[in-house]
């Protein structure tokens, strides 16, 4: 007996709530014309931390709702676009990446009750990791799977591929996936701590690189089978073919130092998606600007796609939004969705002196109109959980 064919998944809606734009298409300008999100620390009130600087989004959180749910749910409207899911909700699944979650609502608690007040008791309901995607869950409606996945940096991107699995498998007719990301005390004291955050802008590939900016926001990814997609008409922004995933086993917070798990989980992506090396144009890389990623991912990259490497262009989101930690692979991922859709690579910035150990083309500066006919993203975390997702672009057939 045969194994039944896998359907194909195709992106129908992406939205982005980030701190260049309230929306995807105002974010994606700004990255093509080169400027970034990052400006000085308002978010957070920590004088005691040497780095003052974030990729910061211009919202508060709104009343019975966490900073992190009312930017999913604002991604989560402009990726709908209008749309109103059909057919049977327990074929709807929601699946996101998460970070912080609700731990700047813990953090308000514990500052209250160590000042001596009672604090709001009802708010240790918006402290569970799982309350963005309860929050999409009940705005779509949706009775399928609710998957939230805490893997660090990777989680967003650990969210697409599992959805991606579910409709490939034949299970679900729709589902959404990303991450949403507020700062908040306890990951930027800690990445402080780590003296992994640069003082001055980030400078992902680069020679004197020093660490990473902090960011939020947040992306949401609408996925269908491609049959239903067609049979409603539907936008198709790029075909999501495989994903790959590793285990380092390395080191709790440093990456292998030659890239050896992150070359499998590219490596993987790749022969589940039936691509040879040769086929892909674009790597939306996870390039933290800090000294450990950058050169190993560098070297991973070309340990995955051989000589196909030198034809690569590679880009670093990170030097326009900072750092989105939960959500950093769901950020790669819409820069690569919408370097298909438009054939242009957005630029990674600040990169005027690239580390000779970065030998790639690492798409300094300015961005480059070229063919995009496919794309690895890639997103790795703590622990050494590596995630490479492939995509390809929409040509009809």
């Amino acid at each position: 007996m045969t194994a039944p064919r896998p359907h194909r998944v195709v992106v129908t809606g992406l939205g982005v709530v980030s701190s260049l734009g309230p929306d995807r298409e105002s974010t994606w300008s700004a990255m093509l014309e080169g400027r970034d999100g990052l400006g000085p620390l308002t978010r957070l009130h920590l004088p005691q931390e040497p780095a003052q600087i974030a990729g910061q989004v211009p919202l508060e959180p709104a009343r019975h709702q966490t900073l992190c749910e009312r930017m999913a749910l604002l991604a989560l409207a402009s990726a709908l676009d209008g749309l109103r899911p059909q057919g049977d909700p327990a074929r709807v699944g929601v699946f996101q990446g998460a970070g912080t979650s609700g731990l700047p609502v813990a953090e308000a608690y514990l500052e209250a009750r160590l000042a001596g007040q009672r604090g709001k008791a009802a708010e240790a309901a918006y402290q569970s990791p799982c309350t963005v995607t309860d929050a999409l869950a009940r705005h779509l409606g949706a009775e399928g799977p609710r998957s939230t996945i805490m893997n660090a940096c990777s989680s967003s991107l650990l969210a697409l591929g599992q959805a991606w699995e579910r409709i490939a498998a034949g299970e679900l007719d729709l589902a959404v996936a990303g991450g949403a990301e507020s700062l908040c005390r306890t990951t930027y004291a800690g990445f402080s701590s780590l003296k992994a955050v640069d003082a001055a802008k980030c400078r992902p590939f680069s020679r004197d690189r020093a660490g990473l900016n902090l960011g939020e926001g947040a992306v949401q990814v609408l996925l269908e089978p491609l049959d239903r997609a067609r049979a409603r008409g539907a936008t198709i922004y790029a075909e999501l073919l495989a994903y790959g995933a590793s285990m380092d086993a390395h080191h709790p917070t440093a990456p292998h130092p030659e890239g050896e798990g992150a070359a499998r989980a590219m490596a993987m992506a790749l022969q589940v998606g039936g691509l040879e090396p040769a086929a892909v144009d674009l790597v939306s890389a996870h390039g933290t600007a800090t000294p450990a990623n950058d050169g190993a991912e560098c070297l991973a990259i070309r340990r995955a796609l051989g000589p196909a490497a030198d034809a690569v262009s590679v880009t670093s989101t990170k030097s326009q939004f900072g750092h989105t930690l939960g959500a950093a692979g769901a950020f790669g991922a819409a820069a690569a969705i919408l370097a298909l859709r438009d054939q242009v690579v957005s630029p990674t910035l600040r990169l005027e002196a690239p580390d000779p150990v970065c030998d790639l083309d690492c798409t300094p500066l300015e961005a480059r109109q070229r063919r995009v006919g496919a794309a690895l993203v890639n997103a790795f975390a703590f622990g050494g959980n590596n995630v490479s997702l492939l995509l390809s672009r929409w040509s009809g057939a």
